[in-house]
């Protein structure tokens, strides 16, 4: 019974993870707003039905990619639960933690930024709204989360730190410097981390 209720899960989780592939790809070539629930179900190769049965609307599917890309993967782990932000606090020096802060901050701009013009566009429909005024006010509290562990060692408060940082590593900044600006994705990484460390630590 065990090994039948297993082969469910993962076949719901396939199924899951089939969707939201399908979703991200036409969201990528057609905008949000173009793109139907039947399309999506067409791509994935399933019942529209089953669209909404897995995930009740098409924001619902737009907010399970952001989760995915978030993280890197589909895995139910949260990002202040993975192994990445847990090894904050192994690393030496206070300019060695603000840098895996700033490296685990940046990857996840990175992952998100085709998709996150892909939210604003949608953006007039509420519930696109309500999407990303969560994933912006999530964000700036995972970057709170993770500055926590260098406290005692910040120029300016937490609150500020975290202000600061949520600043730097804004989809604005980097779309305005990598794709206004033709920066390669290094020299924004390094740009981030120089500022990071001046504004935050006095470095």
């Amino acid at each position: 019974m065990v090994a039948v209720s297993t082969a469910r899960q993962e076949k719901a989780q396939q199924t899951r993870l089939r969707i939201c592939a399908a979703a991200r790809g036409l969201f990528l070539e057609r905008g949000y707003d173009a793109t139907t629930i039947t399309e999506i179900a067409n791509r994935a190769g399933v019942a529209h039905q089953t669209v909404y049965f897995v995930f009740g609307s098409k924001s619902a599917v737009l907010a399970a990619i952001l989760d995915i890309e978030i993280v890197g993967d589909a895995e139910p782990v949260p990002l202040l639960e993975r192994p990445p932000v847990r090894r904050l606090s192994t690393a030496k020096t206070p300019a060695g933690r603000l840098q895996r802060v700033v490296s685990i901050a940046a990857g996840i701009t990175e992952r998100l930024a085709p998709l996150y013009e892909i939210v604003r566009s949608g953006a007039a429909d509420a519930d696109v709204r309500d999407l990303l005024d969560r994933h912006e006010q999530q964000r700036w509290l995972s970057l709170r989360a993770m500055l926590a562990e260098l406290d005692s060692d910040l120029r300016v408060d937490v609150d500020e730190a975290a202000d600061r940082l949520y600043a730097l590593i804004s989809h604005d900044v980097y779309w305005l410097l990598v794709h206004r600006r033709v920066w390669p994705a290094q020299r924004w990484r390094r740009y981030v981390s120089s500022e990071a460390a001046g504004q935050l630590l006095g470095a």
